[in-house]
Protein backbone atom coordinates (compact mmCIF):
# COMPACT_ATOMS: atom_id res chain seq x y z
CA UNK A 1 0.00 0.00 0.00
CA UNK A 2 2.94 2.26 1.00
CA UNK A 3 4.21 1.66 -2.44
CA UNK A 4 0.87 2.62 -4.64
CA UNK A 5 1.02 6.02 -2.49
CA UNK A 6 4.65 7.17 -3.16
CA UNK A 7 4.38 6.12 -6.95
CA UNK A 8 1.00 8.22 -6.60
CA UNK A 9 2.63 10.91 -5.06
CA UNK A 10 5.54 11.16 -7.72
CA UNK A 11 2.87 10.47 -10.56
CA UNK A 12 1.07 13.58 -9.44
CA UNK A 13 4.66 15.78 -8.36
CA UNK A 14 5.87 15.56 -11.75
CA UNK A 15 2.71 16.25 -13.45
CA UNK A 16 2.24 19.38 -11.43
CA UNK A 17 5.96 20.27 -12.57
CA UNK A 18 5.13 19.85 -16.45
CA UNK A 19 1.75 21.48 -15.96
CA UNK A 20 3.49 24.59 -15.06
CA UNK A 21 5.12 25.13 -18.34
CA UNK A 22 8.73 25.84 -17.02
CA UNK A 23 11.26 27.05 -19.09
CA UNK A 24 14.42 28.05 -19.38
CA UNK A 25 15.57 30.98 -21.40
CA UNK A 26 19.37 31.91 -21.97
CA UNK A 27 20.46 35.93 -21.26
CA UNK A 28 19.99 38.69 -23.91
CA UNK A 29 21.97 41.64 -24.23
CA UNK A 30 19.12 43.32 -25.80
CA UNK A 31 16.72 42.41 -22.81
CA UNK A 32 16.64 45.71 -21.99
CA UNK A 33 16.43 47.87 -25.19
CA UNK A 34 12.96 48.99 -24.69
CA UNK A 35 12.33 49.07 -21.34
CA UNK A 36 15.06 51.44 -20.56
CA UNK A 37 17.16 51.95 -23.49
CA UNK A 38 19.87 53.93 -21.89
CA UNK A 39 21.04 50.96 -19.49
CA UNK A 40 23.96 49.78 -21.02
CA UNK A 41 25.89 52.83 -21.77
CA UNK A 42 25.01 54.47 -18.35
CA UNK A 43 26.64 51.12 -16.60
CA UNK A 44 29.18 51.30 -19.38
CA UNK A 45 29.92 54.92 -18.25
CA UNK A 46 29.36 54.31 -14.57
CA UNK A 47 32.33 51.11 -14.94
CA UNK A 48 34.63 53.48 -17.24
CA UNK A 49 34.62 56.12 -14.89
CA UNK A 50 34.89 53.76 -11.96
CA UNK A 51 38.22 52.26 -13.64
CA UNK A 52 39.15 55.77 -14.30
CA UNK A 53 39.67 56.29 -10.81
CA UNK A 54 40.55 53.06 -9.00
CA UNK A 55 42.61 50.86 -12.21
CA UNK A 56 41.97 47.84 -9.73
CA UNK A 57 37.78 48.59 -10.18
CA UNK A 58 38.18 46.53 -13.10
CA UNK A 59 39.73 42.98 -11.32
CA UNK A 60 37.45 43.49 -8.28
CA UNK A 61 34.35 43.83 -10.85
CA UNK A 62 35.33 40.38 -11.85
CA UNK A 63 36.09 38.77 -8.84
CA UNK A 64 32.63 40.07 -7.90
CA UNK A 65 31.30 38.43 -10.79
CA UNK A 66 32.84 34.85 -10.98
CA UNK A 67 33.88 34.35 -7.70
CA UNK A 68 31.69 36.22 -5.34
CA UNK A 69 28.10 35.58 -7.56
CA UNK A 70 28.41 31.76 -8.24
CA UNK A 71 27.70 28.83 -5.87
CA UNK A 72 30.08 26.09 -6.04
Amino acid sequence: MAKISVLTMMVVVMGLVLATGVTCQQLSPSFYFRSCPQALPAIRSAVFSAVAREPRMGASLLRLHFHDCFVN
